[in-house]
């Protein structure tokens, strides 16, 4: 019985010391990563479109309305998801690429390497067997392997036909459709545009496929059609996140809205930038999602919380489930919807891809439906913060050292 004890404890102490120079391989390598911008790239700012738009918060109508798209295709199909799950609903995504390839329609179909794990090898073949041309981004490379793993593409791109595009926080997965038992109701936030101002999409779509992938590809012939909302795409490969951030908050005159599932602002030029709004007689408001589907990143908000309420900045917590939506508003002039999280890993790990709205009257007609999500959520206070259970203020302590990679 000792033997078996002892062997125990060096196998245990074996494991444990692997796991701390792994560890501490992973921080020295990033610190070098991100010193010299491995994996990073200047934003790009896409010309300014005109399209008409249109929002969906609900899976099962966003999914109506994408797959209807899809099969009414003539031109090409061009998507990206930054994950697939392996349910039913993913099933039924993959089987409309197929059925469209087989009519003789171009798809390019691309998936994250991480996000797309699920994504089995039986269905890869036959997406290939079909004619879809399928790759994933961002994979995981030997030179800065650290750095290359936390390096994901987080944008969701669709364009159709050169006249129809998807940009959001939806995925593939029945979860999106409020199916997973244990997240229950999944409230996210989708942009559907129409008319040239998809080019912008398509563009970056092109680029991400090219340096993901040795299948050659053609840019969409993008309609000529104008719709009525002005908008602009911008992409962020880590650089440029910053710097636009800080100069919205610092022009805003009367309301910043940010909503967004987790909210860990680890980058002190940005959040010293919202900090700082009240004092000028801004109304800050901040939804995020309470209950949320990844660990600690309730934790590693605490603080920043606690810090918000300080500085007359009002938090909510969304109860009925997960919201997943990437919005911000800045006054009445301008409205964001993209693939940004407010937190560390869209600031400074990910690929991330926004849509910024200037049509005023777009926005007041869709800010009704943002602001009723507050009427679901509840206020945090600082007496709610003092009250939490013991075991969320472990985890917080816990969070507060890897909120970077959160």
């Amino acid at each position: 019985m000792k033997k078996l004890f002892r062997f125990l404890t060096v196998v245990l102490l074996t494991i444990f010391s692997f796991l701390i120079i792994l560890l501490a391989l992973h921080e020295i390598e990033m610190h070098f990563a991100m010193k010299k911008n491995i994996n990073a790239e200047k934003s790009i700012e896409y010309p300014i479109g005109h399209s008409d738009l249109s929002i969906y918060m609900n899976g099962k109508k966003f999914y109506k309305q994408l797959f209807t798209d899809i099969q009414n295709a003539k031109q090409a199909v061009h998507i990206y998801f930054f994950s697939i799950s392996n349910d039913a609903i993913s099933h039924q995504f993959l089987d409309i690429l197929k059925e469209k390839s087989d009519e003789g329609v171009p798809v390019y179909y691309g998936v994250d390497r991480l996000g797309g794990l699920l994504l089995s090898n039986k269905e890869k073949k036959e997406l290939k067997a079909h004619g879809v041309h399928f790759t994933y981004f961002n994979k995981p490379t030997l030179s800065y392997f650290f750095s290359s793993i936390n390096h994901r593409n987080h944008r969701r791109m669709t364009i159709i036909d050169g006249e129809i595009g998807y940009i959001g926080g939806f995925n593939i997965g029945k979860k999106y459709i409020s199916e997973n038992k244990k997240l229950k109701h999944w409230e996210d936030v989708q942009l559907r545009l129409v008319g040239n101002g998809v080019k912008g999409l398509e563009d970056q779509f092109v680029i991400d496929w090219r340096r993901n992938s040795s299948q050659k590809i053609s840019p969409m012939n993008i309609t000529s059609l104008a719709g009525k909302s002005e908008h602009q795409f911008v992409s962020y490969t880590k650089l440029g996140i910053q710097d636009e951030y800080v100069k919205l908050f610092k022009n805003a005159k009367q309301s910043i809205t940010i909503y967004s599932p987790y909210f860990i602002p680890n980058n002190k030029m940005i959040w010293d930038a919202l900090l700082d709004a009240p004092k000028r007689g801004v109304d800050v408001k901040i939804l995020y999602s309470h209950k949320s589907d990844a660990i600690l990143v309730e934790q590693a908000a605490t603080k920043y919380i606690r810090q918000a309420i300080k500085h007359g900045i009002q938090v909510y917590g969304y109860k009925p489930g997960i919201f997943h939506g990437k919005v911000m508003q800045i006054d009445d002039s301008l409205l964001m919807i993209g693939t940004t999280n407010f937190d560390s890993r869209s600031f400074h790990l990910t690929d991330e891809i926004n849509c910024y709205i200037y049509d005023q009257d777009f926005i007041k007609s869709v800010e009704p439906k943002l602001l009723n999500e507050f009427n679901q959520s509840f206020q945090i206070t600082e007496s709610y913060l003092n009250n939490r259970p013991w075991k969320d203020r472990i985890k917080e302590r816990i969070a507060k050292l890897v909120e970077f990679y959160l």
